[in-house]
């Protein structure tokens, strides 16, 4: 039985023919990688919609100001560097 780490992960097609090969590599891989990007951009949106709604008193509180919110919404869903140290706390927790 094959496990798959992650909903977007498609199982191998080595034992497969041909045939089955070739729509992986042309419809189905770059699918899931279109898929998987899509599923990142909202997660980052909602992210940033979410710190949005705070007032700046519990922004700072958790060691926020609001012209951070967007570079930190783009490190944790992965379309950015990590470079703060929020962000790779925040990474090594998800993890």
């Amino acid at each position: 039985m094959q496990t798959l780490q992650h909903p977007l992960c498609l199982p191998t097609v080595s034992a497969a023919g041909p045939l089955a090969r070739l729509t992986d590599r042309l419809f189905a891989r770059p699918l899931a990688a279109v898929l998987a990007a899509w599923h990142r951009q909202r997660r980052e949106q909602a992210t940033v919609r979410t710190l949005r709604t705070l007032d700046d008193r519990t922004l700072r509180d958790l060691g926020l100001h609001r012209s951070e919110i967007g570079g930190l919404a783009a490190e944790l869903s992965g379309r950015a560097e990590i470079t703060t140290l929020r962000g790779q706390l925040a990474h090594h927790q998800r993890a």
